[in-house]
């Protein structure tokens, strides 16, 4: 941020003298979101009475300035958002969404907050076919290499030294980070493992490589001495149907390992495997996939996880990532359906059902589901307004934040069902 604003300092002096201030100004995107967002969640997954309330209602606010390059060559981002609770629920702060404050007695209450969302400086050039661009600062990253954004309503950001390399058939991202913000933070902090041990950098590299109707994908990120985690994908298009397969594979590193079992969500590593088709029509399209995850963990039910840090978000696109809830368990195959349709060129609704199977815990077989309806609704008379409105049941079992299952007094595992409600008014200018 100090660096940020030494060289606008320097850089705005320059601009005047040239004469090329408005140019500069007029150059330069301006982008103003204000967003209404409702998020009700009723869930027993973490508690016993199964009378958890995750409601999130917030109100917010947000400015995204880009510059242009100053001598087709050095310029700089900045991001502002602010936030404010309109009523929330016992649980809201599971969702990552609003500021925790809790007093001398123990009461909870949520807080607003606003806070610098991007700020880094930014610099391109050519190299042979490729069209280069590094960053400094801090940026939202989204499905970047190993690492990707968080946060329901906000989003997460990270502070390092990212580049983008692009030219007819190759996208080739990297990037060096140091600090993560969180969602629902105003500031920045070191990266930790979930025992609070320092992690001193995250570093991940992500090639794309595109030829006609194929795509090729594959990363590394790795969060020093914790977890290192790699991805290869590949996409192609046969007439109206696309085809995708990934594979997602997490190795536990030292710093994992040595954690007490209660922070661990495997042992020594993890995998999730998709495949996924989805058939085009002129005004609808279906999709079917299939995952299914490995995470070994001695004397209980293991999860896959491939956060790089134990307070950052590792890339979870992914069809097993739902819309609440995702389906990571140990063993646990998931089936996946979903069903998309253009209506006219305002509205859009689509229904997803995900259902998984086939894992167990003491020889007891498990299974969830969840099931999500979605209407999108973006009026072609009003520019910069979308609103959408999803939701839907699910259910699955109750457990302990180390994913070990609870268990009633027959021994039995506890499952619960839950409901979503979810709704969203954004308009941007």
């Amino acid at each position: 941020m100090k660096k940020t604003l030494i060289v606008l300092a320097i850089l705005s002096p320059a601009v005047h003298a040239d004469g090329n201030i408005e140019h500069f100004l007029r150059k330069s995107t301006h982008t103003f979101e204000l967003k209404n967002a409702y998020n009700l969640i009723k869930s027993g997954r973490y508690d016993k009475t199964g009378n958890s309330n995750l409601l999130n209602w917030v109100q917010t606010a947000s400015y995204d300035f880009k510059s242009p390059y100053i001598n087709d060559t050095f310029g700089f981002d900045f991001g502002l958002y602010a936030i404010e609770p309109i009523a929330y629920g016992d649980k809201f702060y599971v969702r990552n969404a609003l500021k925790k404050e809790v007093d001398k007695n123990g009461n909870i209450t949520a807080k607003g907050f606003s806070k610098v969302s991007n700020a880094s400086l930014k610099q391109q050039f050519n190299i042979s076919d490729f069209d280069v661009r590094l960053y400094e600062g801090l940026r939202v990253l989204k499905f970047f290499g190993g690492v990707s954004r968080d946060g329901v309503v906000t989003s997460s950001s990270y502070y390092g030294i990212t580049s983008e390399a692009i030219s007819k058939h190759w996208n080739i991202k990297s990037g060096y980070l140091t600090q993560y913000s969180d969602a629902n933070s105003s500031s920045r902090e070191d990266l930790l493992t979930k025992d609070n041990k320092d992690i001193d950098y995250i570093y991940t590299v992500d090639t794309r490589y595109q030829y006609q109707e194929q795509s090729f994908r594959a990363y590394i990120g790795e969060g020093q001495g914790y977890l290192r985690t790699y991805f290869l994908g590949y996409n192609t298009m046969v007439k109206s149907t696309q085809l995708e397969g990934k594979v997602f594979y997490v190795n536990a590193l030292s710093k994992y390992k040595n954690m007490s079992p209660r922070n661990r969500t495997f042992d020594n590593s993890t995998y999730l495997a998709e495949i996924k088709s989805t058939f085009f029509f002129p005004s609808h399209f279906i999709s079917v996939g299939y995952t299914y995850v490995s995470a070994d963990k001695k004397g209980t039910l293991g999860r896959f996880d491939n956060n790089l840090s134990g307070n950052t978000k590792g890339n979870n696109d992914t069809i097993a990532s739902g819309l609440t809830k995702d389906f990571y368990n140990n063993n646990e195959s998931m089936v996946y359906l979903s069903y998309a349709h253009k209506v006219s060129d305002e509205v859009k609704v689509s229904i997803r059902g995900r259902y998984g199977f086939g894992f167990d815990y003491k020889g007891q077989s498990l299974d969830e589901y969840e099931i999500g309806a979605i209407i999108f609704y973006k009026p072609t008379q009003v520019k910069g307004l979308k609103l959408s409105l999803a939701g839907g049941p699910n259910r699955s079992f109750r457990r302990g934040f180390d994913n070990t299952p609870i268990l009633n007094s027959k021994n039995k595992v506890e499952s619960f069902s839950g409901t979503s409600l979810l709704a969203k008014v954004t308009y941007t200018f």
